[in-house]
């Protein structure tokens, strides 16, 4: 699950980051501390899940949910110490679809989450030739079979298939985010050259040696 995390204050937003990940591997959450960043980052990636801070600089929260309804129905759960009914009934209004009071348990948050990810079905499948991927999963069939894809591995199919197109340094960033560039560089090599020898070996499209493109479905 690629989720967006909104958070002004840099140290709760790699708590939270951090205690996430550490109990859901499989998430991949990208942090932004102010609302023009999080619409550029919005803009740019394809999220399952918004978590959103109520106080933000340079763009307000009430903005910034009416900009990101104007695009998508992605799931938004707002972080606020306000409790007030009047201002539950404006965040819900405004676009959010659920809320955390802070300060809060991160088993409270991952369990909204949950909730949210079962209420909106978030099971997602496709068809590429011989292969099934099933994104919620996290699992690839090929002629029925389950391939044994590594974490990273599905991790790294899935954020290209969803770019469409991706250079090397983007994908280095957002899976190798916590480790030095030199080992990350040589990881992508591996984890690449894996996933080609396991589904097909033109699956993985290399563009100008520092580019990366997956065949869509609607392309076959």
């Amino acid at each position: 699950m690629r989720i967006l995390l909104v958070e002004d204050n840099i140290d709760i937003s790699d708590n939270i980051k951090k205690v996430l990940m550490s109990e859901n591997p499989d998430y991949m959450i990208s942090q932004s501390y102010d609302g023009e960043d999080a619409i550029k980052q919005f803009l740019l990636w394809d999220f399952n899940l918004i978590l959103l801070d109520l106080n933000l600089p340079k763009l307000d929260w009430v903005s910034l949910c009416k900009r990101i309804r104007l695009k998508s129905d992605v799931p938004i759960i707002m972080m606020t110490a306000l409790w007030d009914d009047d201002d539950k009934i404006l965040w819900l209004e405004s676009g959010a679809d659920d809320y955390i009071v802070k300060p809060f348990k991160i088993r409270e948050l991952q369990a909204r989450i949950n909730v949210i990810c079962k209420r909106l079905h978030l099971n997602n499948k496709i068809i590429i030739r011989d292969l099934e991927i099933d994104f919620t999963n996290k699992v690839i069939k090929k002629w029925n079979d389950i391939v044994p894809l590594k974490l990273k591995e599905f991790q790294i199919f899935e954020l290209i298939y969803n770019k469409k197109t991706i250079s090397r340094s983007d994908l280095i960033s957002d899976i190798w985010w916590d480790i030095d560039l030199f080992t990350a560089d040589n990881k992508l090599d591996v984890n690449i050259y894996s996933i080609r020898n396991k589904l097909w070996k033109d699956i993985i499209k290399t563009i100008k040696w520092f580019w990366y493109s997956i065949i869509h479905d609607d392309e076959i």
